[in-house]
């Protein structure tokens, strides 16, 4: 399959200076099954905060069926003008799912620019993950995709969120805007932020090892 979908084919091996490692790859089917499984307290534990993602307490769209609904979706409208590549991140040694992270571009062949949205199962929480799992797509952005900028935003009221993106050299937009948030699906103050190649603040400690970008994978990104 990976010689017909380029993208199964993409790996990112990411750790740190403390020994923790992520492996991330382009989810496959059976790791959709594993995502779609996932509810509000996987990913925030008995006290669901006001940031939470909303679509989590959609009785709609927050089905097994709905979820790997949508992730097929990002499969099969990927286009060189818009596209999403979905990964899965998994722990290096016990290959235990940590968490997920999404890639999209529009017209990326002249904007040059990845948005990215995350998450972490709350027992993985705390422990650095959510860090190592931004940087390392950050870098893969960088330095594989030939990307200028990343762009991310989180609600405002998303501590976690917030750092992370501090630590990694985003700046934050003045844009304002509000968002649907929480069970009550009320709106909310969003946050949104630029991560410029330049900026980015790349940890001494952090080792790279990327498998599968080619020309063709390339070609159908740009």
């Amino acid at each position: 399959m990976e010689n017909i979908w380029p993208p199964f084919a993409v790996t990112i091996r990411a750790s740190d200076d403390t020994g923790r490692g992520v492996d991330l790859r382009v989810m496959r089917d059976e790791d959709i099954a594993c995502v779609a499984q996932v509810r509000a307290t996987d990913i925030y534990g008995a006290n669901i905060p006001e940031h939470a993602f909303p679509w989590l307490f959609d009785e709609k769209r927050n089905t097994p069926a709905a979820m790997a609904q949508h992730r097929w979706e990002h499969r099969a409208q990927l286009r060189a003008n818009n596209w999403t590549l979905d990964f899965i991140a998994r722990d290096a040694e016990t290959q235990e799912m940590v968490g997920v992270v999404d890639l999209s571009a529009e017209n990326f062949a002249a904007a040059r620019e990845v948005e990215t949205a995350s998450w972490v199962l709350h027992r993985f929480q705390g422990q650095g993950y959510g860090t190592l799992i931004r940087q390392a797509v950050a870098e893969f952005s960088f330095s594989h995709l030939d990307a200028h900028s990343l762009r991310t935003c989180w609600i405002e009221t998303n501590r976690a969120s917030a750092r992370v993106s501090e630590k990694m050299g985003y700046r934050i937009s003045t844009e304002k805007k509000e968002e649907p948030a929480g069970p009550e699906k009320i709106n909310r103050p969003v946050v949104s932020a630029r991560l410029s190649a330049a900026d980015y603040h790349r940890p001494d400690g952090l080792q790279l090892e990327v498998t599968g970008v080619g020309d063709q994978l390339l070609r159908m990104l740009s």
